[in-house]
């Protein structure tokens, strides 16, 4: 019997096809990488998120270390290995092209991820006869305006699709190699490749919530390869060694377990209401319902028609399902605010088993159809198909067209570098913030609109330099530069204001809002704790947050972040990161104050 689904033996791995199919499968991988790079350059763009980790770029090159501010240690780059990826790109272009190094890597990493996701198609169709193969999945998913717009942004998503569309590809070649025996080819050592076993791993650097897929996806290939117990303990510790050293140092430095912005947007909380409603949100105007509909329809008419080992079976399965706990996982932490980007990577995994369908000769006419309701679908994807609130708008549930809100504000239809924004009255704005430097101030972000004529707002004397108090971290942490203190007030550079207590749920990732009484007992003047003023927040909420935070777990979290960093402080930090992760403060200073001290 033949360890094939179907019950004959299996051709070789790797048969001669014709020439003019095999000429013309690689046009059509050609155009649809082509496609994907002109959609995604005709998109361009960064977002205000983006910068937040350009600034961090220029604290590593400038020697302060992976902060946002200098002498904090404060994890506010979700993707450690974006982040690596940009600051060694910027080594070597330096001269501040930080965003267009995002935008252009983004790119190559998303064609890169869609090529060699079509590859892996093409090879797990190797065996099976059919006049052509055409890649339907990822047709789909370039055709998704979603994409388009993430291509770029600066955020690391491009790089979650090239890491989704490796792994794919070496998982599929894994699965096609393995002794030769008389039923056909045996599975393969499961330390056979250990570059896909570092591959995998590597999963939460990209971003953490790809844990999930990694998990899933290193489970089945442990599982399904040859080998003895301690070969399979030996693969799941090659795999983990670089995620587990990079978390050791993530607590040992930052005092934490996951990143600072996990914690100020509540990662651990289930909303799965909210969720639901993100997930509607992309499937519903996109009409995603339908191609996921013809896919699961060509995988009910060819199961018995295409020629595949049960163990590239259970890869599909595999793939399936770990894309399935993906988005539960999405769902389950409520979603974000941007349109559907943090459910594209599940899309784009669950769309790699059917990346590529065969055309085959004995099911041609219902593949066809099947192929022409994909196509339809496509077309009207690229042309009609939108969220209501396209072109910069908010729905009521707080999710944005978030790269229709930033070409908007900034006037032009491709805002990458800082100057492409100005039409946001950053530039103008801290020009007259740092006409403050030198003073002992705390100066504010107005709230939007911000034009060139916005006055400056200034809070308060500080305890010593200049304090700037934003909601917009990367656009204006970049701006004004790291020499000054930048706060964000929605928590995602300070480690006090995430660690605040979260209100009931709201606006993804806007839920947290640093209180005035906390901002200047961390960096107002001593005075403000004794008197109070017009504008200022109560004297004695002050006064009670300058003592909260020296009592306790928020002292020690100051420490923790702020301390200089010896041995003693980093074994300090790793003991106390598990406590410190789940740390929550009363955001009523009084509260804190008698519940901390």
């Amino acid at each position: 019997m033949s360890s094939s689904v179907q019950l004959r033996p299996l051709p070789p791995a790797e048969p001669a096809r014709p020439g003019r199919r095999r000429r013309t499968e690689r046009l059509l991988t050609a155009v649809l990488v082509a496609a994907v790079l002109i959609a995604g350059w005709a998109r361009r763009w960064t977002a205000d998120d983006a910068f937040i980790t350009f600034r961090v770029v220029a604290n590593v090159l400038g020697g302060a270390g992976p902060v946002f501010n200098a002498g904090e240690r404060v994890e506010v780059a979700t993707s450690p290995l974006w982040l690596a990826v940009l600051t060694v790109a910027e080594a070597v272009v330096p001269g501040d092209a930080v965003a267009w190094s995002s935008v252009l890597l983004g790119l190559a990493l998303t064609a890169a991820g869609v090529g060699l996701a079509t590859r892996a198609g093409h090879r797990l169709l190797a065996r099976t006869p059919a006049r052509l193969a055409v890649p339907l999945g990822m047709v789909v998913f370039a055709a998704l305006p979603p994409v388009w717009d993430f291509t770029t942004s600066g955020l690391e998503t491009g790089l979650a699709f090239g890491w989704l569309g490796a792994c794919w590809w070496g998982l599929v070649r894994w699965a096609g190699t393995g002794a030769r025996t008389r039923t056909g080819a045996g599975a393969p050592s499961v330390l056979g490749q250990r570059w896909l076993l570092v591959l995998l791993g590597t999963g939460p650097l990209v971003r953490p919530d790809l844990a999930v897929v990694g998990v899933v996806l290193l489970g089945w290939l442990v599982l399904s390869g040859a080998g003895r117990w301690w070969q399979r303990v030996a693969a799941l510790a090659v795999a983990g060694a670089l995620p587990v050293a990079v978390e050791v140092l993530r607590a040992g430095y930052y005092g934490l377990l996951v990143p600072n912005t996990a914690v100020a947007k509540e990662s651990g909380r289930a909303l799965w209401g909210r969720g639901a409603g993100y997930l509607g949100d992309l499937v519903g105007p996109h009409l995603l319902w339908l191609p996921l509909l013809v896919g699961a329809g060509l995988v009910a008419v060819l199961a018995r028609g295409v020629v595949l080992r049960r163990r590239e079976v259970s890869l599909l399965l595999a793939a399936v399902l770990a894309a399935v706990a993906h988005a539960l996982y999405v769902v389950r932490v409520g979603g974000d605010f941007m349109h559907g980007r943090l459910l594209l990577p599940s899309l784009f995994l669950l769309l790699c088993p059917v990346a590529v369908v065969p055309l085959t000769r004995d099911r041609l006419r219902a593949v066809t159809a099947l192929l022409a309701v994909g196509a339809l679908w496509a077309l009207a994807s690229v042309a009609v198909l939108r969220p209501g609130y396209d072109g910069g708008q908010v729905s009521g549930t707080g999710i944005a067209d978030e790269r229709g809100h930033y070409v908007r504000q900034a006037g032009t239809g491709h805002p990458v570098t800082l100057a492409d924004h100005g039409g946001t009255g950053v530039l103008a704005y801290t020009d007259r913030v740092l006409a403050l430097a030198g003073t002992d101030v705390v100066v504010a972000q107005p709230p939007p609109p911000v034009t060139v004529d916005t006055p400056l707002r200034r809070l308060a004397p500080s305890s010593g330099g200049l304090v700037f108090s934003v909601g917009n971290a990367g656009f204006y942490g970049v701006a004004v530069g790291t020499g000054v203190r930048v706060v964000d007030v929605y928590g995602l550079t300070d480690p006090v204001a995430a660690h605040l207590e979260a209100p009931p749920p709201g606006r993804p990732g806007h839920e947290k809002r640093l209180p005035a009484a906390w901002l200047l007992a961390r960096y107002g003047s001593p005075e403000l704790a004794r008197v109070s003023g017009p504008g200022l927040p109560d004297a004695a909420d002050v006064a009670a947050a300058r003592v909260a935070l020296t009592c306790g777990a928020a002292a020690e979290l100051v420490e923790a972040t702020s301390a200089p960093l010896s041995w003693t402080r980093f074994v300090d930090n790793v003991l106390g990161a598990p406590a410190r992760t789940s740390l929550r403060i009363p955001t009523d200073p009084q509260q804190a104050e008698a519940a901390l001290c």
